[in-house]
């Protein structure tokens, strides 16, 4: 059965493990990581692997041929490199990088498009050749298959579908409508209307306290969770009319209120939901190692 090494590249942690094709996690380590150069952010990604090497070992004392990256920036299709459009960071050839520090090859992608494949290939999207694939976390992005392969667009932009604007007057776009960054948005946005808000004294907001809020029927909390229904609900819809695919996978961190895929799915405009053949779910991995198993899934060769 053929493995490969995992890493999950975020802006806080890296997360490494040797993963099987089966998707079986073996072991796992938790490095803290920074923003930075792009060099310098693969760097930390070699010391975290070699962290897991020092802490485990190899489960069958055999080590992998291949790496695979997860990262939250734009790839090259080719998944060897960054495309950097910041003149003071230009693009690095992430491949030979890893050869020569680690001796292993190595394939990197974009976070979300790594997860997507990860949902074809372990997850809920399993046998599907046209699948689209909604983060709404702390920020809001798609991944997309259309006839089995990857949408990446002319430059890897495909599927940032954050930056969409329905013009509904509840946000500039639909990020700062259904996302952690949304939710604190929409918070700040309406203080003044809903000063007594529960929301503002708890410390920070994010899911959890939002959803705790609504189940104590907040004002405030109702009217950000609506929109948040409301916008996953017109993307979906709007999508797709555009991609026709045959079934939706939601996930991220902003899923765990166990009513809101009904209550996207009672707004998702009938005419597209009739073209979903396989419907609209909730991921099948774990969340809080959906970026691993993505990394992994184009490690084991089920990329581009």
């Amino acid at each position: 059965m053929k493995k490969c090494l995992a890493a999950d590249l975020g802006g806080t942690k890296i997360l490494v493990a040797e993963v099987w094709e089966d998707g079986t996690i073996a072991h796992l380590t938790r490095t803290p990581s920074s923003d930075g150069p792009k060099r310098d952010r693969i760097l930390q990604v070699i010391r975290a692997v070699r962290a897991y090497e020092e802490t485990w070992g190899y489960t069958d004392g055999v080590r992998p041929e291949i790496l695979g990256i997860g990262i939250n920036d734009v790839a090259d299709p080719r998944g060897t490199m960054f495309l950097g459009h910041d003149p003071e960071d230009p693009v690095l050839s992430v491949a030979p990088l890893v050869r020569e520090e680690l001796g292993l090859d190595c394939r990197i992608d974009n976070d979300v498009k790594c997860t997507v494949t990860a949902e074809r290939v372990f997850g809920a999207g399993r046998g599907t050749r046209d699948l689209l694939y909604l983060n709404i976390g702390t920020g809001l992005a798609a991944g997309i298959i259309s006839n089995g392969k990857v949408v990446r667009g002319s430059d890897g932009f495909a599927g940032e579908v954050g930056f969409m604007d329905f013009m509904d007057g509840c946000g500039p776009h639909a990020e700062l409508q259904a996302s952690g960054m949304g939710i604190r948005y929409q918070a700040e946005a309406l203080k003044d209307r809903y000063p007594d808000s529960v929301l503002f004294r708890n410390g920070p907001i994010s899911g959890e306290t939002l959803f705790e809020a609504v189940r104590g029927q907040d004002p405030l909390a109702l009217v950000i969770r609506a929109r948040l229904v409301k916008s996953a609900a017109l993307l979906i819809s709007n999508l797709t009319c555009v991609l026709s695919p045959e079934m939706v996978v939601l996930g991220g961190g902003l899923l765990t209120d166990p009513a809101i895929l009904p209550d996207i799915r009672a707004q998702v405009l009938p005419k597209a939901l009739r073209h979903l053949e396989k419907g609209i779910v909730l991921t099948e991995l774990d969340p809080a190692y959906a970026g691993l198993m993505g990394a992994a899934a184009i490690g084991l060769g089920y990329g581009d």
